[in-house]
């Protein structure tokens, strides 16, 4: 506690040129003895942080001082700007007022390493106040109320205490409890945030540490899915090195990469294939083979209407026209 209260005093410091030993004890509650008990450890560090008396006295810290001088080694700097560089590519999360700030007192930058928000994609107003909504839940441990459409596409209405917020394959998930009222207990879910709508405070609070994660959960064996055996063409091959572990993939002697993984099968890995049309087989097992094909069959029968729905609609303005 007392080594982080020096560090605000110096961050203040640097930020403010000046203040004075009352301002500081009210501040932090405690005494002024206390304040420049503080101010001879700074000074005791290395730190250029010296007190005038009279009218326009105070604590002062000399004039063009920067961090780097006293404090932290230039490997030491290196690994809190490249961190808050990686916190600044993360969409919600903004540190680039502290990148900036720590830029300056450590008077130099990193030139070796640049991150890049994808130039297509924005972040919607929406998703956006729905993450700061269960940030604000997870501080103030409310439950939160909202329509749910999971990984099958089932729709429901929820209500979970958040507890967690992870980032995971650039998006956003939380982890919370939820009461189970049949069998008078609570179970630990996991929710993305983009399929969250209609979000909303209810009231009450969790009465257990909001942080710690339930022991069952982190003793539960890993869930087993089955082996899944993919074919992808060779034309696609630079998307399949993009997901797959390089030790699964195997190239058979047509081209083609034969991937094998143990995969959940819900909607998310359908769409996922279907995103390669005509360039992926599902060697095993067979089931997923055939859904897929009859989801394609679907898809293919559904533009052949609306086609054939359109050249009418065109045929009939053509007519129209010449009538």
């Amino acid at each position: 506690m007392e080594h982080n209260r020096l560090f605000k005093i110096l961050l203040l410091l640097l930020e403010k040129k000046k203040t004075t030993a009352p301002e500081l004890a009210k501040l932090f509650e405690i005494s002024v003895r206390t304040v420049y008990r503080d101010i001879d450890r700074l000074s005791s560090a290395g730190i250029p942080v010296y007190t005038t008396t009279g009218k326009y006295g105070g604590i002062h810290l000399m004039d063009n001082y920067v961090m780097d001088k006293s404090l932290l080694s230039e490997e030491e700097q290196n690994e809190i700007l490249l961190g808050l560089y990686s916190v600044s590519s993360i969409p919600h999360l903004n540190g680039n007022r502290m990148l900036t700030r720590l830029t300056t007192l450590f008077d130099h930058k990193l030139d070796w390493i640049e991150f890049e928000h994808s130039p297509w994609e924005s972040i919607p107003a929406q998703e956006m106040e729905m993450f700061n909504q269960v940030k604000q839940a997870i501080f103030a441990r409310h439950p939160l109320s909202f329509h749910y459409v999971n990984s099958n596409g089932e729709a429901s209405t929820e209500t979970a205490q958040p507890v967690k917020l992870i980032f995971k394959n650039n998006t956003w998930y939380f982890k919370g409890w939820q009461e189970l009222e049949q069998e008078q207990s609570r179970s630990f879910k996991t929710f993305k945030i983009k399929r969250i709508s209609d979000l909303s405070f209810v009231s009450g609070h969790l009465d257990r540490d909001p942080i710690a994660p339930p022991a069952e959960e982190s003793n539960a064996p890993s869930p087993q899915f089955p082996l899944t055996e993919v074919l992808f063409s060779e034309s696609v091959a630079y998307r399949v090195r993009d997901f797959a572990d390089p030790a699964l993939i195997r190239k058979e002697s047509d081209g083609r990469l034969r991937v094998a993984m143990h995969l959940e099968v819900d909607e998310r890995l359908y769409s996922f294939l279907m995103s390669f049309g005509g360039d992926v087989t599902v060697a095993e097992p067979a089931h997923i083979q055939e859904e897929l094909l009859r989801r394609h069959r679907r898809a293919v029968k559904h533009l052949i209407a609306a086609s054939g729905a359109a050249r009418e609609n065109a045929d009939a303005e053509r007519k129209n026209q010449d009538a």
